[in-house]
């Protein structure tokens, strides 16, 4: 397990920070520990603060889970829990889901989102990345990349419904309204039908975005396999 270490900037700190992280790790040896956690994906990632203000921020970062760790107490809190996790079987177990099981996450937008994803795929589109030209044209301001906004659906279809083990398979999206910098994004994703093959199930997703306002910015069906080795699929009861 790759575990993430993101230290506050330390300017109030009430207690030894770095002894507790020394701490932790020594009790749990056998993982990978990573310091510069914007630049790969951790499982967990520790948000360790010197006092309850808790200013160490989880932006820019890529985990599965946060924990913010603010005092002796806290450490040592997580590390018991910690350590009841390790302790379950490794086998993985099949997660079962329902027909009708509905998934949703939020997130806002910033301009440098709009940016790291202009650097990271290459598409500097200035409706995208030059204000003048977008307003100029009628937005106003620079328009989210659709796909980006889209991202969101594929993130609940990959960490939560159906969650890990799962493969997308194909999608029809439809971007009906834009998204700008400072817009709040809600997605839905509802597992509506499921066709069984021999290894494996096909799940047909519907995913929604909606805005702050409640007006639906994009929506489509994904379809997603799911391997029988990981997934049993049910009616609602």
């Amino acid at each position: 397990m790759k575990i993430g270490i993101k230290y506050c900037g330390g300017c109030n700190s009430r207690y030894d920070r770095t002894k507790e992280v020394h701490k932790f790790i020594k009790r749990f040896p056998h993982h990978t520990y990573i310091y510069h956690v914007e630049e790969e994906i951790c499982d967990i990632c520790l948000l360790v603060c010197g006092c309850m203000t808790s200013c160490a921020s989880s932006e820019g970062i890529a985990a599965k889970r946060f924990i913010s760790l603010c005092t002796p107490q806290q450490f040592a809190a997580f590390t018991a829990t910690f350590s009841k996790e390790e302790s379950m079987p490794a086998k993985q177990q099949k997660r079962v889901l329902h027909l009708g099981d509905t998934a949703v996450m939020t997130k806002t937008f910033t301009t440098s989102d709009i940016q790291t994803f202009a650097k990271l795929t290459g598409d500097y589109g200035k409706l995208h990345t030059d204000s003048a030209f977008a307003a100029q044209y009628g937005f106003g301001k620079p328009v989210v990349h659709g796909i980006l906004t889209g991202s969101l659906l594929s993130s609940i279809m990959g960490m939560t419904l159906p969650g890990d083990g799962t493969i997308l398979m194909d999608e029809t999206i439809h971007f009906t309204v834009p998204v700008y910098a400072g817009d709040t994004i809600t997605a839905t994703v509802t597992l509506q039908r499921v066709t069984e093959q021999k290894r494996w199930y096909i799940g047909e997703l519907k995913g929604t975005c909606t805005n702050q306002d409640g007006t639906v910015v994009a929506e489509g069906t994904f379809h997603q396999m799911m391997m029988k080795t990981l997934f049993i699929v049910k009616n609602k009861e």
